[in-house]
């Protein structure tokens, strides 16, 4: 009876509409390997948390992380209203004095990151764009990763 229970719920269009997968396929991962003798901030991934509560004027924040050399991330306060140029002079007031032009940055589809701008400030200081594609941790879930933690972090700080 168990062999023809289990045939007839594989068979089942409504049974396999409805039943829960408790074990999703995950597509394989192809994590980005750092380069030989890598330095910090050459290859940045780029993103934005948004739809944060406003704090000391800001709600949003900007996330710059390392992914070639030592995984650390920057986190900067800006608002949800910032464009390219604003991305640009917080990252030119924030990372270059440290860490000098990236040479490849990552990011996901925004705005600021797709716009014909972005691509010839890109062009001209001579740094590889990586856009990513919707839903595809493959090209920047270790960036993704860091700021869903983050969220984590300021989710409990805020309700203590």
């Amino acid at each position: 009876m168990k062999t023809f229970v289990t045939k007839y719920i594989k068979g089942c269009t409504t049974c396999q509409m409805t039943k829960v997968n408790t074990q999703p396929n995950h597509p394989p991962l192809f994590p980005i390997l750092p380069t030989e003798n890598a330095h910090p901030f050459k290859t940045i991934a780029i993103d934005f948390i948004t739809k944060l509560l406003q704090s000391g004027g800001y709600d949003t924040i900007l996330t710059i992380m390392d992914t070639d050399c030592s995984k650390v991330s920057i986190f900067i306060p800006c608002h949800k209203t910032i464009d390219l140029e604003g991305v640009t002079l917080l990252y030119a007031n924030h990372i270059i004095p440290h860490y000098g032009i990236p040479q490849k940055i990552i990011s996901d589809q925004d705005i600021c990151f797709v716009s014909k701008f972005s691509s010839e400030l890109c062009h001209l200081l001579d740094i590889k764009q990586n856009i990513s594609t919707a839903y595809h941790p493959q090209t920047d879930g270790a960036s993704e990763q860091t700021n869903q933690m983050l969220e984590q972090y300021l989710h409990i700080f805020c309700s203590t």
